[in-house]
């Protein structure tokens, strides 16, 4: 059954692909690439290290001058990456939980749960308010140009549930008329001239499938960008089943996955250039939820599982006085947007409707930025669980500033009010600071607060649970940036120590035959969190190296019950040591990149059991060549090359060996 549902639904997405090239045409071009941008490779990561203010006004970060942020351009894709989940494994040294290849996958941000960390696109959130946190590996990189990670407590700067940290997603118009954009001499106010676009197909081991297609269009305007995908596997890999003697190797059973998606954006701009846009995006999922291997031969204890989300926002954005005729510039921001999150399973339904209005307006003169505006959101669940008549109002409002006072001084802070239904929520302040004594050098310090408020599964899952409180986080953080040209090489560091804890952390624990949320007083965590980039050119070669490294120690301080053995012990699945190294190595059109991926010991949820550390090392070789006149990015990649056996969750199997090869043509 899942294989004829597969084959409709590539069938369907290959005949959009065709359509897609046969509308493109010849005279397809894409915008040229950003010269201030890091890329490796052909069509791989482009990795930059922002500090403080990024280039979209629409970000917070320009508020938090004295915390970390990394930024991914360009981001890949001719390469096995496809989710959220994929480049934040390859790229990062955060910790994600996975339940086998290509199943649910959460993140882990300084210790923190998943819910801890948002997830937004444009401003809309990726997470489910019912459970409050997002899967990683339903949202598809495909359909995004830019990708941010800001971590540390930013629930001021970034709204409920920034506690660890907070992953922006962007996608943005282009109009005809903006700067790298390539249009015809010709090209009228109204009329419409496709601007760029790709075809995108991946294959690979377990009879895993991708392909996608993207068209892009503008005038000087109208822009608009249409674009789909599907993705899908078989998933029958090899694995050493370690719960039965001798360690024999099984084959996977009831893994299969396929998903598919599609994003269509259309944008206005009016004559006082203000933007006006509608962005539609629609995802499916259907899998197989991948057993424990102990279960690997039971179909008994098979089962599958159905996600739809839909998301709809119409946006309006503008600024004034950047002419350069005012001594000082406003941008401001509204919109509605809807979003439907449907998921299916044994006959269950979790969904819910959320409907949210948002404003803002930020004004810049000098050595001053100040930012302002407010957020509502009504949220109607349909959980058989929940009591009749449930629904939820979350509103929000803030102010944000940022100073100057010297070059080589910034400073950045504001505070958040939240308001939610049936809950008390404390104010969330934001202090920061930047201090950069030599060009390349810079020190940064932080302290702030955060809140997460419960979600509607913890308040009225098997009745109303008025007794929980919402979670509050405190980060204090410092650290350094360094960087420099030495000879023929550019190189740039950065190293963070922060300490986050978190009071009235909640946990579902059992309380006799069912499970029930509880509050945990106090769970601190603290840590490490360093990197490195370094890039040489000698001649046609040019030679990357790139690491990362991450200590975490999150512990629980206080609980609720006497005596609790777990005080004072590492939280399950929370490794100490998490690391990473890439080296690259391109010559004209060509280039290798090896990549070494190491997760030390953690315990399961048994606090006595611990599972082995891993090492994983991948080997890739992009091309990229012509095709009809178009520019075509080839990849092929060797994945665990050492054929490592283990497991990221205790008793989920995940692959050996294997390999993907990618095409991306750009039309």
């Amino acid at each position: 059954m899942l294989r004829r549902v597969c084959l409709v639904q590539f069938a369907s997405v290959a005949a959009c692909c065709l359509f897609a090239v046969s509308a493109v045409g010849a005279t397809l071009r894409l915008p040229a690439y950003s010269q201030d941008t890091i890329k490796r490779g052909t069509d791989t990561l482009s990795y930059i290290v922002v500090n403080g203010s990024g280039p979209l006004s629409e970000r917070n970060s320009r508020f938090s001058p004295g915390t970390h942020v990394h930024r991914f351009d360009d981001i890949p894709q001719a390469s096995s990456i496809t989710s959220l989940g994929d480049i934040l494994k390859k790229e990062t040294t955060l910790y994600i939980k996975e339940y086998g290849r290509g199943m649910s996958s959460y993140i882990s941000v300084r210790g923190t749960s998943s819910s801890h960390t948002s997830i937004d696109w444009n401003g809309e959130s990726f997470s489910m308010p019912t459970m409050g946190q997002a899967d990683l590996s339903h949202i598809p990189l495909y359909f995004f140009d830019n990708l941010s990670l800001n971590l540390g407590g930013g629930s001021t700067l970034y709204g409920n549930g920034s506690i660890g940290g907070n992953i922006q997603l962007e996608i943005n118009p282009q109009f005809a008329d903006q700067a790298g954009t390539v249009v015809a001499s010709d090209t009228s106010e109204h009329g419409l001239q496709l601007t760029g676009g790709d075809i995108t197909i991946k294959g690979g081991s377990y009879e895993t499938f991708f392909t996608g297609a993207t068209a892009k269009y503008a005038s000087r305007r109208w822009a608009g960008r249409t674009a789909l995908y599907w993705n899908g596997a078989n998933n029958a890999f090899s694995f050493e089943n370690n719960t039965k003697p001798g360690h024999p190797s099984e084959r996977q059973h009831n893994a299969q996955f396929s998903n598919w998606g599609v994003y269509q954006q259309v944008a206005h701009r009016f004559k006082n250039s203000s933007d006006l846009i509608l962005d539609l995006m629609h995802l499916d999922f259907y899998r197989h939820i991948q057993p424990s291997v102990a279960n690997n031969d039971n179909p008994v204890s098979w089962h599958t599982i159905a996600d739809r989300n839909t998301k709809v926002s119409l946006k309006w954005r503008g600024t004034t006085g950047e002419d350069g005729r005012c001594e000082s510039a406003w941008r401001y921001n509204g919109g509605i947007s809807y979003n439907r999150d449907y998921e299916h399973y044994e006959g269950d339904v979790i969904a819910s409707d959320r409907y949210t209005a948002s404003a803002g307006a930020e004004w810049e003169r000098g050595r001053w930025r100040v930012k302002a505006g407010g957020r509502c959101e009504y949220i109607k669940p349909e959980v058989e669980s929940y009591g009749s008549g449930t629904y939820e109002w979350r509103s929000e409002l803030y102010a944000l500033a940022f100073w100057r006072p010297l070059n080589s001084l910034s400073i950045g802070g504001g505070l958040r009010g939240s308001f939610v239904t049936g809950t008390t929520i404390p104010v969330q302040p934001v202090l920061n600071a930047k201090y950069t004594p030599f060009p390349w050098l810079a020190f940064r310090a932080s302290a702030s607060k955060s809140t997460k408020v419960p979600t509607l599964n913890d308040k009225y899952w098997g009745g109303v649970n008025a007794y929980l409180r919402p979670e509050k986080g405190t980060t204090y953080e410092g650290g350094a940036d360094f960087s420099s040209i030495v000879g023929k090489w550019s190189l740039s560091a950065f190293a963070t120590y922060y300490n986050t804890t978190v009071e009235d952390w909640i946990r579902w624990l059992p309380a006799g035959e069912v499970w029930r949320p509880k509050n945990i007083p106090k769970v601190r965590s603290n840590g490490v969190e360093c990197g490195f980039s370094a890039s040489g050119v000698y001649g046609n070669t040019t030679i990357k190296v790139n690491g990362g490294y991450s200590y975490t120690d999150v512990k629980k301080l206080e609980s609720y019950l006497a005596g609790d053995p777990s005080v004072g012990r590492q939280l399950a699945y929370q490794p100490y040591h998490i690391a990473n190294l890439s080296v690259g190595v391109s010559w004209r059109k060509w280039e290798t990149i090896i990549g070494y991926g190491y997760t030390g010991e953690r315990t399961t949820t048994d606090m006595f059991d611990y599972l082995d550390p891993y090492s994983l090392l991948d080997l890739s070789l992009l091309r990229e060549v012509s095709i009809f006149s178009k520019s075509c990015s080839l990849c092929a990649e060797l994945k665990n090359i050492l054929n490592s056996s283990y497991q990221n969750v205790k008793f989920y199997a995940m692959p050996g060996i294997n390999f993907m090869i990618s095409a991306r043509i750009m039309l």
